[in-house]
């Protein structure tokens, strides 16, 4: 949540407040009722290309701030790319991210994200000698841009 309430993008999913009690945390977010990217697309088996590519910019826009605000989501998939109900993507779920100095290619060593959606040198064995960049949200977007245009 920390990660979250720094972010203020309108491709990023916003955070409004979180509230506490002895047996609940209570977030309260943005409601977007499009659903996620997932199901848009189960709805239509695949997606054209021109809706594919105004949806793809967006996501690609919200990747490109959260990176500047020094943050790898580490999870970009189609489950966490919402739709509000204008059309509008909102990238979500926060939980696995990481800040970091991206400017210097500053390399990650742990696994983390979704297998079908990871880079490969997050897959290989050298991961904890070789590590990772940001480079790894950008994979998965282009994962998510296969699965808009090939369904």
């Amino acid at each position: 949540m920390q990660i979250l309430s720094k972010m203020r993008h309108k491709n990023v999913i916003k955070f409004f407040e979180r509230l506490e009690s002895p047996n609940h945390y209570l977030f309260f977010m943005e409601v977007c009722q499009g659903g996620d990217l997932l199901k848009y697309i189960r709805r239509r088996r695949r997606i054209i290309e021109n809706t594919a590519k105004y949806l793809f910019k967006q996501i690609i826009l919200a990747i490109g701030y959260i990176h500047s605000k020094n943050v790898i989501h580490r999870d970009i998939k189609l489950e966490n790319i919402l739709i509000d109900n204008e059309g509008i993507v909102k990238v979500a779920d926060f939980g696995i991210s990481k800040e970091t100095k991206i400017e210097n290619d500053h390399k990650l060593k742990d696994r983390a994200g979704t297998l079908a959606y990871m880079a490969p040198e997050m897959l290989s064995k050298q991961i904890r000698r070789e590590g990772y960049t940001a480079a790894v949200d950008i994979w998965a977007a282009g994962v998510v841009l296969f699965v808009m245009i090939y369904g």
